[in-house]
C-alpha cells in the first residue's frame, strides 16, 4: 500500500464566518481522495464554533490574532509534516503560507483570498495605515504557487494590485451544500419574528452599510418590517439608531441564529447595501432557499452571479437576469429598489431566477474544483 500524501489546510479559526464555512465543506467530499493525510492547523487557539471531522488530523496553535508568532508556529509545524500542497484561507494564513512557500523547495502553497482586498482595505483603513496593510500581501502573494480568487473580481485584485501573476491565478466560487441548507430551513424559525417581513444578513460592520440600508429602506414604500441577522461592532451603535428614529417596529435587529436558513426561508425577499464583498455567501444562501435578491453592485461577487458579468454597471437600480443590482452609495437607488420589488410578479420571476442561479454552485461541483486545483501539485 502506498503512503498517503500530505497536505495540510490553514486558517485562522473555525469562527461563524463565510471562510471557515466554505473550508468545512471542501473538506466534506474528502472521502473522494483517499489518497491525502489531511491535516487541518488552526493559527489561533479560540473556541471551535463547527464541527470538525473527525478523521482528519487538527493542530491547533497559538499566534494569538498576531503575524509574527503565527508565521513562526506555522513553519515548525509545516517542517513536521512536510506537505505537498499547503492551501491557505484568510489574509494572515495566505501570508503565511506564501512566504513559508518561499523557502520550502518540495511543497507548494495555494492561497485562496475570500475578499475584494482593496476595497476591503479602503473601507477600514486610510492614509499610512492602508498603505502598510497593502504592504505585507502585495509583497509575499507572489510568493505561493497559486493564488484562487472566489470571484473573477477578486482574482483579477489580486493580479492588479497584490502583484499576483496572472498565470499563476484562478478563479473558484464557494461551495454550498444545497441539500442542507433546504432542510435546515424546513426547521422551525423563532416564534417572535413578524408574520411577513424582509431579510438581511452579515456582519452589523462599516462594510456592510448598515445605516444607509436602514435609511433606504425606511424611505421606501415596504410595510413589512426589516430583520437583520448578525452581530458586530456597529451593534450597540445601530441599536442607538434604530431607537432614535423611533423604528423599533420598522428596523429589527435579530443578532446571531444558529439556523438562519429557517429565517431566511419566510422572508419576502433579500437585501443587502454592502460596499465590500468577495463572494456574498448569504446572498447566494438567501437564493438558494428562492428569496429574490436586491444587492449592492459592490466591486466583486453581486454583479458575476446576478447578472453573469463581473463588469456589470449601471447608474440606476438594475433588473438583471437573476436578481436586482443596486448601485453603491446610491440610497435613493436602493429606495427605488425595494418599491420595485413591491410587485409580487416581479419577486416570483425573481424567485425562480434566484434558484436557477444557485445551482450553480453545488457543494460537489465547486469543491470538486478546489481538490483538482490540489492534485496539479500532487
Amino acid at each position: 500500500m502506498h503512503a498517503k500524501t500530505p497536505i495540510l489546510f490553514v486558517i485562522n479559526s473555525i469562527a461563524y464566518g463565510g471562510a471557515e464555512r466554505a473550508l468545512l465543506n471542501i473538506l466534506s467530499v474528502r472521502h473522494r481522495y483517499p489518497q491525502y493525510q489531511i491535516h487541518l492547523a488552526l493559527l489561533d487557539n479560540e473556541e471551535i464554533v463547527r464541527p470538525l471531522p473527525e478523521d482528519i488530523i487538527i493542530h491547533v496553535l497559538n499566534g494569538e490574532r498576531g503575524f509574527g508568532k503565527s508565521l513562526l508556529q506555522l513553519y515548525q509545524l509545516h517542517q513536521q509534516i512536510k506537505p505537498k500542497v499547503c492551501i491557505s484561507f484568510l489574509v494572515r494564513a495566505n501570508v503565511c503560507n506564501a512566504i513559508i512557500n518561499r523557502f520550502s523547495p518540495t511543497s507548494e502553497a495555494i492561497i485562496c483570498e475570500r475578499m475584494h482586498l482593496s476595497s476591503h482595505l479602503d473601507g477600514k483603513y486610510s492614509g499610512f495605515k492602508r498603505k502598510l496593510y497593502k504592504q505585507l500581501p502585495a509583497l509575499t502573494y507572489r510568493f505561493a504557487s497559486k493564488a484562487l480568487g472566489v470571484s473573477t473580481g477578486v482574482t483579477e485584485d489580486l493580479v492588479g494590485n497584490f502583484n499576483v501573476r496572472r498565470e499563476k491565478a484562478g478563479t473558484v466560487f464557494n461551495p454550498y451544500d444545497i441539500d442542507f441548507i433546504q432542510q435546515q430551513a424546513k426547521r422551525a424559525a423563532p416564534e417572535n419574528l413578524p408574520k411577513e417581513y424582509v431579510i438581511s444578513a452579515g456582519r452589523l460592520s462599516k462594510g456592510k452599510n448598515v445605516f444607509n440600508l436602514i435609511d433606504a429602506f425606511i424611505a421606501s414604500k415596504e410595510t413589512a418590517p426589516l430583520v437583520i441577522l448578525g452581530t458586530g461592532e456597529q451593534e450597540e451603535e445601530i441599536k442607538a439608531y434604530i431607537a432614535g428614529q423611533q423604528l423599533q417596529k420598522r428596523v429589527i435587529l435579530a443578532g446571531y441564529s444558529h439556523n438562519p436558513f429557517a429565517i431566511i426561508r419566510r422572508a419576502k425577499y433579500y437585501v443587502s447595501f454592502s460596499l465590500n464583498e468577495g463572494f456574498p455567501n448569504a446572498m447566494v444562501e438567501a437564493m438558494i432557499l428562492k428569496r429574490p435578491i436586491i444587492m449592492s453592485n459592490c466591486p466583486s461577487g453581486p454583479a458575476e452571479i446576478l447578472a453573469k458579468n463581473s463588469r456589470f454597471t449601471s447608474a440606476e437600480f438594475a433588473p438583471v437576469k437573476y436578481g436586482i443590482l443596486v448601485p453603491m452609495h446610491s440610497n435613493e437607488q436602493m429606495t427605488a429598489a425595494i418599491n420595485f420589488m413591491q410587485n409580487a410578479q416581479e419577486r416570483k420571476r425573481y424567485s425562480d431566477a434566484a434558484y436557477q442561479r444557485s445551482q450553480d454552485f453545488a457543494l460537489t461541483k465547486i469543491a470538486s474544483e478546489y481538490w483538482q486545483q490540489i492534485a496539479q501539485f500532487t
